[in-house]
């Protein structure tokens, strides 16, 4: 026979504040799960587009070895593209409205120039090689695999500095001034017979291998305060891919290319600064590092917080690629910013 104590204290069970303190504890456990889950995703997602950005900044340096340049910024300057031009017009530093050389190089950056240049996302009449799904019948859709362009030209923009469409010999640089094959009266960007006009020659690219489609946004504007808008393959819009691309990092934000600015349309040439030497990266703000190393600071432009502040890499690379990271946001006027929006910048610079 059990003692009457022991049964007592066996049907008692817990307590109130018992079961207090071990829900407590289970809140707790799962909080600091949560937390050490979070980091260990910033970290992954960091990890995989520091990665992205080598391998992009890879394609750039074969890009450069084919053709003796790298590629244009592009942007927008031309408000009647359509939409498939939007922001793939070439921006050189003066088009840029500001008040000096150093202001225009904080906007001197393109999202979609990596698309087009080291992936080929253009049809026959926009970079001289490819099919177009759903397009009309022709030539073009003999060429697969589907990605991949032909060379741009002196120009680096596919005729549209050295032989535009006649209609816009006026405007040089515009997307639809485009003109692969050289010809006196080639098909519009866009127009349905594109597809019918032979182009050969020697098909370069893609420069970075095939893509997840969840890294490949299609640009379908801006918002007020300049941040692009971008949507996905996989939210089913109807017009996708005919959009602009822009290749994305793993928080879904486009990966931004800065390029050395080069004197009027030689893409081999370097603008002199008014002090001496040339401009350089250097002087881009956010692409300066939130903490820099002692025994590699360097001098530059100063920011709106008057810091000059940045490194003898920068100064030298001939290009750059930017994440804005986690936060998906970043300060063009300074490089320690208040809100710390650059702190978790990315940074790839290329020689």
């Amino acid at each position: 026979m059990q003692h009457p104590c022991n049964l007592s204290r066996r049907a008692r069970g817990f307590t109130l504040t018992e079961l207090l303190v071990v829900v407590a504890l289970i809140v707790l456990l799962i909080g600091t799960l949560f937390v050490a889950i979070g980091a260990a995703t910033k970290r992954a997602q960091k990890a995989k587009t520091q990665f992205l950005m080598s391998t992009v900044s890879g394609g750039l340096t074969q890009f450069q070895t084919d053709f003796g340049y790298l590629p244009p910024v592009l942007g927008i300057r031309d408000a009647g593209a359509g939409t498939s031009g939007l922001a793939r017009d070439v921006v050189r530093l003066g088009d840029i409205n500001a008040t000096n050389d150093f202001a225009r190089q904080q906007a001197y950056f393109s999202y979609t120039t990596l698309a087009d240049y080291l992936i080929g996302y253009g049809n026959r009449s926009q970079d001289g090689y490819g099919g177009f799904r759903g397009g009309p019948q022709g030539p073009g859709l003999k060429e697969l695999p589907e990605f991949g362009i032909r060379s741009p030209g002196a120009d680096g923009c596919w005729g549209a500095f050295d032989a535009p469409q006649p209609a816009y010999a006026n405007f040089g640089g515009y997307y639809r001034a485009r003109n692969p094959a050289r010809t006196a009266n080639p098909p519009q960007v866009g127009n349905s017979s594109w597809n019918s006009v032979a182009l050969e020659g020697k098909v370069y690219g893609p420069y970075i291998d095939q893509i997840d489609d969840r890294l490949l946004g299609g640009l379908t504007g801006f918002d007020p305060t300049g941040k692009p808008l971008i949507v996905t393959a996989d939210q089913l819009v109807p017009n996708f891919d005919s959009l602009p691309k822009c290749i994305l990092d793993y928080w879904g934000e486009p990966i931004a290319y800065y390029r050395a600015p080069y004197a009027g349309n030689d893409l081999r040439s370097s603008v002199p600064k008014v002090d001496g030497g040339f401009l350089n990266l250097g002087d881009v703000y956010s692409l300066r590092p939130w903490e820099i190393d002692p025994d590699s600071i360097a001098s530059g432009a100063a920011d709106a917080g008057g810091d000059d502040g940045t490194t003898a890499a920068l100064k030298s690379a001939q290009f750059a690629l930017r994440s804005n990271g986690p936060d998906r946001s970043f300060d063009a006027s300074r490089r320690r910013d208040l809100s710390e929006r650059n702190a978790d910048n990315i940074v790839e610079a290329g020689k």
